[in-house]
């Protein structure tokens, strides 16, 4: 049982010290809630999965790891309700400022990426690529249409060219790096996985950007890119 206490209490603290160095820049007002909000979404989505590395070779490794997730949720779920009070977290993850705000987004977040790893883990790359274009597609397109985005789409005036490409491009790259690192453990090699990818990304770029359910945008991309991957085979 040590050998997964250990990862599991390494990747929480990992995925702790990101959160609270984002929240550390947006209570020096270094970024707006906005930004922090997307740099959290990415970044912990990205380490976390890259730690998938620390856990051996054990059936009940994706338990643990995807214990870390729910636990953050649970967090959110306790903030959101007011049981928690938590002002940091609430201004570095909301757009209101309003702790209920945590009970869709973040908590959606956490819960769908404890799930993915729960049920795919390392046996499909569906879980991996999904979480990956969740965490750093949603959170690019936010911080790139944002910082660089002037042109609206016609069909959603909320989003724009850029931040949509940002999403597909940033989603694509980022994905198909940790995809090279954690290789060694993944059942099928990378290069066959690259065309699936490249339109899986495409499809969640797209309904990302679509103006339905804008507040479960976590849940619907996530959807997008599971139906997609299965429908390609996977």
């Amino acid at each position: 049982m040590q050998q997964l206490v250990i990862p599991f209490l390494q990747s929480s603290m990992i995925c702790l010290s990101i959160l609270k160095t984002i929240q550390f820049l947006k209570d020096k007002n270094i970024v707006s809630s906005e930004i922090s909000r997307k740099m959290i979404h990415t970044a912990i989505g990205m380490v976390y999965t890259i730690s998938w590395r620390l856990y051996p070779d054990s059936y009940y490794s994706r338990f643990i790891m995807g214990m870390v997730p729910a636990v953050f949720a649970f967090q959110f779920s306790l903030i959101g309700l007011g049981i928690i009070h938590d002002p940091k977290t609430v201004n570095s993850m909301s757009r209101s400022g309003k702790p209920s705000e945590l009970l869709k987004g973040p908590v959606a977040y956490g819960l769908l990426i404890a799930i993915l790893t729960m049920y795919y883990w390392f046996d499909s790359p569906i879980g991996l690529i999904s979480i990956l274009i969740l965490s750093i597609g949603d959170g690019c397109s936010a911080i790139t249409g944002i910082l660089y985005g002037k042109r609206r789409l016609p069909y959603n005036r909320s989003k724009t060219y850029v931040g949509t490409t940002g999403f597909f491009i940033c989603s694509f790259i980022g994905t198909y790096i940790i995809l090279n690192i954690l290789s060694s453990f993944l059942v099928t090699p990378v290069v066959s996985i690259v065309p699936s990818l490249f339109i899986t990304c495409m499809v969640s770029a797209f309904v990302e950007s679509l103006p339905f359910f804008a507040e479960w945008d976590n849940v619907t991309v996530t959807l997008a890119s599971i139906l997609t991957l299965k429908t390609l085979g996977w």
